[in-house]
Parts: structure tokens; sequence; C-alpha cells
């Protein structure tokens, strides 16, 4: 894992993501599970594979954002998926929305995602892309 933190942002909440070493990313379960409404991310990730959740140090990549010495839930991209399409919640159906209708094809068409608003213009775009 890498010890850079990536973070989202859906709706004003804050979904965290790390890299592994093979370049993929993996999600702080907990973020996810407060986008869906799910009410406890230990329980939710007992569904999962076993290589779809790992465990980290909250210290070695969290640093000041997490205050408990507890190990931290990830879950991999296949596991975020997964507790997407899961949730039933309404507050999960915007969610599920956007990473299958926005996220998700802008990946398959240009091979990465650039989150950007109305407000932004073609320039503000690309320079983000160029980064």
């Amino acid at each position: 894992m890498t010890s850079e933190i990536q973070s989202y942002n859906f709706n004003g909440a804050s979904l965290r993501t790390l890299t592994d070493g093979a370049g993929e990313p993996w999600f702080v379960a907990k973020d996810a599970c407060d986008i869906l409404g799910m009410s406890n991310p230990s329980m939710a990730v007992t569904a999962l594979d076993k290589d779809e959740v790992a465990q980290i140090d909250p210290k070695d990549y969290l640093g000041s954002e997490n205050r408990s010495n507890q190990a931290v839930n990830i879950v991999s991209e296949p596991g975020l998926y997964k507790l997407i399409m899961r949730s039933r919640k309404p507050e999960a159906k915007e969610f599920q929305r956007w990473v299958t209708h926005e996220v998700l094809p802008q990946i398959r068409k240009t091979g990465g995602y650039i989150p950007t608003s109305e407000s932004d213009s073609d320039e503000d775009i690309m320079a983000r892309a160029v980064l």
C-alpha cells in the first residue's frame, strides 16, 4: 500500500482510497458504509470474500485522520461494488447511480475518472487530467 491517501467527494462525504503495490485501489470501508447508510462497517465487510477486504494500521496510513489504534478495514474495488449493490437503503441509490452511471463509464471510455462540476471549464478539466 502507498501511504498517500486520495479522497473523493460524493455529495459532501469523503471516500478515502489507498493504492496497493499493483496499483489497485482500496477504499476505507467506514467511508463507503457511511455513504451507503450502513451503520456497522465491521459487520458489512464480513459478507465479502477474503481477498476483497484487508486491514491496515491507521498510524501507517491514516495519520491524524484516525485517532484510534484499532486496525482499519479497507475493501478492494470488487468489494466496494459488492457493498454498493448489497445496500437497499435509500441513501445508497444515489451512490449506486453515481458509480454505475458516471464513474465506471468514464473509466471505461477514458481509462480514468476525473471528478468535474458544471462550473469547471475545459481548461480546468484538462489541467486535472494532466496531473
